[in-house]
């Protein structure tokens, strides 16, 4: 029965192409965001872990993710997105405590803070380099940054220390790979909403925003909602 998850990546690539061809349109990108939530839905009942709390943590996130697709558009005290900042800080924070769960925190894990301060650092160099002004979100950006950058590393740390080999494997890389997604679209989300620009060039060629966030933001949820079969 878990082979219906490919019924629901086949919705989330059809839906995503729909969004694709008809950018700014909400109710498309609230129609892609349905399938990953469902798939996370239905692998926790069909696998029997509607009491397994990474899995129900993994659903929470997903759901979160859903509502942040939703209120992105709104201002809150003078900052832009801020209502959608916030749902998708609370869905990496739910990934965070799945992730924990999963494999329990020991002192060594410190050493994790270093990597931690350099996403960190770069981020706010090439925040710097590329002059983008976040006006008053500022804040709440680097706040949301912090956040999602502890989800990333501790995903790719879940998904290493819960390779067995085989199936396992798979499924961890499958975790892992879904993290990394997420944090290239929310990349391309940043630029697109605080600096105003629809492409990126990559040695001379013009790639469009649009199509990358969207492939990367609902395949990375999509590989995330999988890891509940983890």
């Amino acid at each position: 029965m878990e082979y219906f998850y490919f019924l629901f990546l086949a919705a989330e690539i059809v839906l995503g192409y729909f969004y694709i061809t008809r950018p700014g349109r909400l109710k498309y990108k609230m129609a892609a965001s349905v399938p990953f939530v469902a798939a996370g839905i239905y692998l926790t009942v069909i696998s029997g872990r509607l009491t397994f709390p990474y899995a129900l943590l993994i659903v929470g996130g997903l759901c979160a993710s859903f509502i942040g697709d939703w209120v992105l558009k709104y201002d809150l005290f003078g900052m832009k997105g801020l209502p959608g900042i916030v749902f998708f800080a609370l869905a990496h924070i739910l990934y965070i405590s799945a992730f924990s769960v999963r494999v329990p925190f020991a002192a060594y894990d410190l050493w994790l803070i270093l990597p931690w301060i350099g996403m960190l650092d770069g981020e706010i160099f090439l925040k710097k380099k590329l002059k983008i002004d976040l006006g008053a979100t500022a804040p709440a950006v680097l706040i949301y940054a912090m956040i999602i950058n502890a989800m990333v590393i501790l995903g790719i740390r879940t998904a290493v220390l819960t390779i067995n080999g085989g199936m396992s494997a798979l499924r961890s890389a499958v975790l892992m790979l879904g993290v990394i997604m997420f944090i290239v679209s929310d990349a391309g989300v940043c630029l697109m909403m605080f600096d105003g620009r629809t492409e990126i060039k990559i040695k001379g060629k013009a790639i469009k925003l649009d199509p990358v966030n969207i492939v990367n933001y609902c395949g990375g949820q999509m590989l995330i909602a999988a890891s509940v079969l983890v």
